[in-house]
C-alpha cells in the first residue's frame, strides 16, 4: 500500500521525536546535557560545531556589529544556548523567532541578556523574546543577520528539511514565504541544525513551498548537501 507524502513525513517526525526522547532519558547528547556543557571545553556537540563556524567567520571574535538568527531549543533539540550566550558576551546581536499565530509567518525579537532570562510561553512552550520585527524587517538590508541557524528534525538528500509540522519556517523563509532565504540580494549564511544521525532521511519529498538548506551543522561538524 502506498503512503502519501504527508503521512510519510508524519511517520518520520514521530520516529525522530521518539529517538530524541530516548536520548534525553538516557542522558545521551540532548538539549539538557548540551546546556550543561561548555563550548570552551571542546566536548563534541552541535554547539561546538556551530561555534567553530563563528570562529571561522570572525577569527578575532570581536562580534560587535555582527548578528545571528538562532532558536531556543525545545527538549531533545540540538541546543545552541551556549553559542548564543557566548556570541552575546562577545558583543554580537542574537535574534530569535517568535510564533504569533498558527498560519502566520514568524516574527522576531532580540535576546538582551542570557538565554536563562527567557521564559517558555505560548501553546508550544517555546522560550521567546518580545516580538519586535516582522520577517521583512529582519531580512532588510539594514538588519539582516550575517548567519542563520534553522532547526530541523532532519534532512533528506539535497537538503530537504523535515520541520515540526507547523509550517512556520516554510511560511517565513521558504520559496513562497514572506522573505525567501534563497536568492536574496543581501544573503545570509544559512545552516540547518540537527544531529548527524538525522541526515539522509529516506523518501523525504519536497513541496514547492518547502525550505531547502544547502548545509547542516551537526555533532559531527558541517555537512554539505549535493
Amino acid at each position: 500500500m502506498s503512503v502519501d507524502a504527508e503521512t510519510s513525513k508524519a511517520q518520520l517526525r514521530a520516529h525522530i521525536r521518539s529517538e530524541r526522547a530516548a536520548q534525553v532519558a538516557a542522558g545521551v547528547e540532548s538539549s539538557m546535557t548540551e546546556a550543561k556543557s561548555s563550548v570552551v571545553e571542546g566536548e563534541s556537540s552541535v554547539a561546538e560545531s556551530a561555534w567553530q563556524i563563528i570562529e571561522s567567520l570572525w577569527p578575532n571574535l570581536d562580534l560587535t556589529g555582527h548578528s545571528v538568527l538562532a532558536y531556543a531549543a525545545l527538549t531533545g533539540e540540538p541546543n545552541l544556548d551556549p553559542v548564543i550566550d557566548r556570541f552575546l558576551a562577545r558583543g554580537g546581536t542574537v535574534y530569535l523567532p517568535v510564533v504569533t499565530a498558527v498560519g502566520h509567518a514568524l516574527m522576531f525579537g532580540t535576546v538582551t541578556e542570557s538565554m536563562a532570562t527567557l521564559h517558555a510561553r505560548g501553546r508550544w512552550g517555546i522560550r521567546e523574546p518580545s516580538p519586535v520585527l516582522t520577517a521583512a524587517d529582519l531580512m532588510s538590508a539594514e538588519v539582516a543577520p550575517d548567519l542563520v541557524f534553522v532547526p530541523a528534525l532532519g534532512f533528506g538528500t539535497g537538503g530537504a528539511r523535515l520541520g515540526n509540522g507547523g509550517g512556520f519556517y516554510d511560511r517565513t523563509f521558504g520559496p513562497r514565504g514572506e522573505v525567501p532565504l534563497i536568492g536574496r540580494e543581501h544573503a545570509s549564511l544559512v545552516y540547518g541544525v540537527c544531529f548527524s544521525s538525522e541526515l539522509g532521511l529516506p523518501e523525504l519529498t519536497v513541496e514547492p513551498w518547502d525550505l531547502q538548506i544547502t548545509r547542516a551543522v551537526t555533532d559531527h561538524g558541517v555537512h554539505s548537501f549535493d
